[in-house]
């Protein structure tokens, strides 16, 4: 059987200096917390699965940056640390720009943001996609939960539209 989830380790560099700026702080009650973290990813997906009350693709995404946000707050755990208040979404930047362009974080961040404050339903493919490779770091399953519920929406609006007005 193959292994869907990946231990990330974050570098000690990274972890001293997010620790400096308070962004993380000494962990405890870790156990308690990784139960914590792991049955709120848990609901995520539930979330995800519900057909009675299907997400957008707008709402999906936004239920995937939070389970982004729950593999790397148990990844800081996993090392004895957890997220202050201290700008958690710039911590989260900073922890997974280890694997990806700091632009591309920073507009898939930006993009969360204008989904959460705006009326905005418009997702856009290059924040899908940063999404995507981020979970793919963590677990599989979420990163193919990102392409079927937020890329594929996404595609077959652009070729419906495509297809109209070549009409």
């Amino acid at each position: 059987m193959t292994d869907l989830t990946c231990a990330m380790t974050i570098d000690s560099a990274l972890l001293k200096a997010l620790h400096y700026t308070r962004q993380i702080k000494s962990a405890t009650n870790v156990s308690f917390r990784l139960a914590q973290e792991k049955r709120s990813l848990h609901r995520l997906r539930q979330r995800l699965l519900n057909t009675a009350n299907a997400l957008s693709p707008a709402q999906a995404y936004l239920t995937l940056y939070d389970c982004l946000f729950r593999h790397v707050s148990m990844a800081l755990l996993n090392q004895g640390y957890q997220i202050s208040s201290e700008q958690p979404h710039q911590t989260l930047r900073r922890i997974v720009r280890q694997n990806t362009s700091d632009t591309r974080v920073q507009h898939m961040i930006t993009h969360r943001h204008l989904l959460k404050k705006t009326t905005s339903t418009l997702i856009c493919k290059d924040a899908i996609t940063t999404l995507t490779n981020l979970l793919n770091d963590y677990d599989i399953r979420d990163a193919q939960a990102c392409q079927t519920y937020c890329l594929l929406p996404l595609q077959r609006i652009v070729t419906s539209s495509a297809a109209s007005s070549s009409v």
